[in-house]
């Protein structure tokens, strides 16, 4: 047999010979590895799932860049439109990284039930706009009907909306539109569906109808729009398709200054709290890993103090230190790795039971959310797993190295 079998050998039978002291110490050990395990895992998982939900619901709004009318404090018209450039809108298909591009217009007013009235964000979306984020997160009715030889006067309330004007799919409201010097606007519309994203603040006061009702609103032409709305095919390429974006922006423009921002300069609040959570997680790794840690220690110098006989029988038969080192290494390890199954057991599924009922709910106020998100990724998960492991053992063969203070005539005293 190889060195290394011996130890793994006398590892084993140490387990196998656990006293009742010794094997409360270890119970202990392994319930600390696997609740740090365990709450890492929910921590990266809640981590994860606030930033996808997050950046998921804020791109279907918005996408991840938009692309407006520079507007500064001298202007007197502050909704300015934006002249379509089909130049620059083919350009932008062909960027890399771009999944989809489209024009919006909007308009600031006032809806009105019978019963309440509330602050609109009206906005127009043109046929071919990326409807999937919406058919997604729609509770009743359709989805306006947009583009075709009719104008439709469909609208697309949120279900907060829907709340405060206490009103339903097939209701109608009327819209009133007051600005500085221009005559009040009122039109009329009928709800044709309803749609809840759980982001309360930001959905509230945003209503969607065919861009043609909102141009005719502000008077526009077909080709006068608000902007554009551009979604990179993945999160991780929005700040260099926006660079290419800006580029091409600058000189789409012709006289007029057009202005290009991404998700993280328009909600940078959000992006930065999403960045105390990284901090948070990190943090909590450290915590638990500690704790772990102490825990590992605790016992371990337990195990080596009810072996300091079978310690200098070895040495007595020429085991070196290291060797004898290595085979409380590995019992420790044994300990470790059961554990991180057990941990790995109980956080996977508290993971999954937050996934399939939502059970830990928040205030959509405080957190944008109705439900804390959870988010899988293999690669943390096999990260922590590799990585624990290797930083517990590594770190307890500096308690370990007590073995080599233990000479065989002292054992003597503990028989």
């Amino acid at each position: 047999m190889s060195k290394r079998g011996v130890e793994i050998l006398l590892a084993s039978r140490m387990a196998e010979g656990t006293g009742r002291k010794k094997g409360a110490m270890q119970g202990v050990a392994t319930v600390a590895v696997a609740v740090s395990m365990a709450v890492m895992i929910v921590s990266m998982a809640v981590v994860g799932g606030f930033e996808k939900a997050l950046v998921e619901k804020m791109t279907g709004m918005t996408g991840h860049i938009t692309v407006e009318r520079f507007v500064s404090g001298f202007d007197t018209d502050q909704n300015p439109p934006l002249v379509r450039n089909e130049e620059f809108e083919r350009r932008v298909k062909e960027m890399a990284h771009v999944d989809h591009i489209s024009a919006w217009a909007g308009k600031m007013g006032v809806l009105k039930s019978r019963n309440a009235m509330q602050g609109v964000l009206l906005r127009g979306e043109e046929e071919g706009y990326d409807s999937l984020f919406f058919k997604r997160n729609l509770v009743e009715g359709a989805l306006p009907r947009i583009g075709g030889l009719d104008r439709r006067k469909d609208l697309l309330v949120s279900k907060s909306m829907a709340n405060l004007l206490d009103i339903g799919v097939g209701d109608k409201v009327e819209a009133v539109f007051i600005g500085e010097g221009v005559p009040t606007r009122r039109d009329a519309y009928k709800v044709c569906g309803i749609f809840s994203t759980g982001m309360e603040s930001f959905e509230r006061l945003l209503a969607l109808t065919d861009i043609r009702n909102v141009q005719r609103l502000n008077g526009w032409s077909e080709e006068e729009v608000s902007g554009y709305h551009i979604s990179a095919d993945r999160m991780e390429n929005m700040e260099r398709l926006g660079g290419e974006v800006r580029v091409e922006a600058l000189h789409a423009g012709g006289s007029t200054l057009w202005r290009t921002s991404d998700l993280s300069q328009t909600y940078p609040q959000i992006f930065n709290w999403l960045a105390t959570h990284d901090v948070n997680a990190a943090v909590i790794i450290v915590i638990m890993l500690a704790v772990a840690l102490l825990n590992m220690i605790t016992a371990l110098l337990i195990i080596i103090f009810e072996r300091i006989r079978m310690i200098g029988t070895l040495k007595t038969l020429g085991m070196r230190n290291r060797a004898i080192q290595r085979v409380f290494l590995w019992r420790s390890l044994g300990v470790i790795v059961r554990g991180m199954a057990w941990g790995n057991v109980v956080g996977v599924g508290i993971v999954l039971l937050q996934h399939f009922t939502g059970l830990v709910r928040l205030d959509p106020e405080a957190y944008l959310l109705s439900a804390v998100p959870v988010e899988w990724g293999w690669d943390w998960w096999i990260g922590l797993n590799i990585a624990t492991p290797i930083v517990l053992v590594a770190l307890l063969s500096i308690p370990v190295a007590i073995v080599a203070r233990i000479k065989p005539d002292q054992t003597l005293k503990f028989q």
